[in-house]
């Protein structure tokens, strides 16, 4: 409770005990002249016990701006809301948004693409939807900045992409967008935005992250064989 609550609490109360002691010894107008500074003193405490409304500083699902390093395989972050924006790619990578950035930047061509495998753990036994709600909340390591890169590797003899953030994986490209991924690996020009959303619960049930990162390519260098299933915005 505040202190100035407090205080006008008191004063009230004070004011109170005064006026039924001035309605017993027959001071009438005193006692009501105590109850009326009573009422005022409770009044100003009530108020003064309103929580003031704050602005939020995260704003979900608002882009940072970013610029492109030199480094097309990874790119750094500066962390100031709910959403990672991604600036390079190297492979095709893969912290989020329901609308690609920038998209007044008419020279680019934005490919959103949700990442699968978010609630496995990894191979180290590190939990994917751990280190997902770590960059949902700006958590350490991710308070500062984040890594986001896509990695190519092999699964059952059969070629993957995982999405890494800071060297830890959250998830892969899906299996049906990698021969998007190989036809155009050297023409993604950066990961432009990355986006974790869920978290909390529903019906007394948890939900979990999920993650969408955008992939930013030049119009004047755009994707090719790009699937039915894979929405591309300007």
């Amino acid at each position: 409770m505040k202190k100035k609550t407090i205080v006008f609490s008191c004063l009230a109360a004070l004011f109170l005990l005064s006026s039924f002691s001035g309605f017993a010894g027959g001071l009438v107008s005193g006692g009501v002249g105590c109850l009326v500074i009573c009422g005022v003193f409770a009044f100003l405490a009530f108020r003064s016990a309103k929580p003031v409304a704050e602005t939020s500083s995260e704003v979900s699902q608002t882009p940072n701006s970013f610029t492109t390093p030199p480094n097309k395989s990874s790119f750094s972050q500066s962390l100031h809301d709910n959403t990672v924006n991604t600036d390079t790619a190297k492979a095709p990578a893969a912290a989020p948004v329901p609308s690609a950035p920038a998209q007044r930047q008419s020279k680019y061509i934005f490919a959103p693409i949700k990442v699968t495998g978010v609630t496995f753990n990894n191979d180290d036994g590190s939990s994917r939807q751990l280190i997902l709600r770590k960059l949902h909340f700006h958590d350490s390591p991710f308070n500062e900045y984040a890594d986001v890169e896509i990695k190519q590797y092999e699964y059952k003899g059969q070629p993957a992409y995982g999405v890494y953030v800071n060297n830890m994986q959250i998830g892969n490209i899906p299996a049906d967008l990698i021969p998007f991924i190989q036809d155009n690996i050297e023409r993604i020009e950066s990961i432009s935005y990355i986006d974790v959303y869920g978290g909390g619960q529903k019906d007394g049930k948890p939900i979990s992250y999920g993650c969408k990162i955008t992939l930013r390519f030049l119009k004047d260098n755009p994707p090719i064989n790009v699937p039915d299933t894979l929405k591309i915005n300007d």
